[in-house]
């Protein structure tokens, strides 16, 4: 059983408390360690990834969902920015995701299904939860 870093606990701080709790379940069972790299994120820090291309959103006209607490981006424990897009460390994550969803009855969004932005550390809180 993996249990959240202090780097994990402190960035889901402000996050909502679906979403804090569903990363301590999929943790929990993932067979892959993994670390929430980002939770609830500044005005300023989402214009800045607006700026680099890194988001679409620009932070005010249209916001993140990290702005409202609804979203987190996690990453397995040994990425490297040279990883391959489809390497099955994020399966196995992502599947921890799914049983921990819906074993809690909460819907989730993963960035990797996205058609036009793939981002596969994020994770959101679907609509409506």
């Amino acid at each position: 059983m993996n249990k959240a870093s202090k780097r994990t606990r402190d960035n889901l701080k402000g996050v909502n408390e679906k979403l804090v709790m569903l990363a301590g379940y999929a943790l929990a069972i993932s067979e892959q360690d993994f670390f929430v790299n980002e939770g609830l994120r500044s005005t300023a820090k989402q214009q800045e990834y607006y700026k680099t291309g890194a988001s679409q959103l620009d932070g005010i006209n249209k916001k993140s969902k990290h702005q409202l607490g609804r979203a987190i981006d996690v990453y397995y424990v040994g990425w490297k920015n040279t990883d391959k897009v489809n390497d099955p460390r994020w399966e196995k994550v992502y599947k921890a995701f799914r049983t921990a969803a819906a074993n809690l009855h909460i819907n989730i969004v993963f960035g990797a299904n996205w058609k036009f932005f793939k981002d596969n550390p994020h994770i959101e809180l679907a609509k409506g939860e």
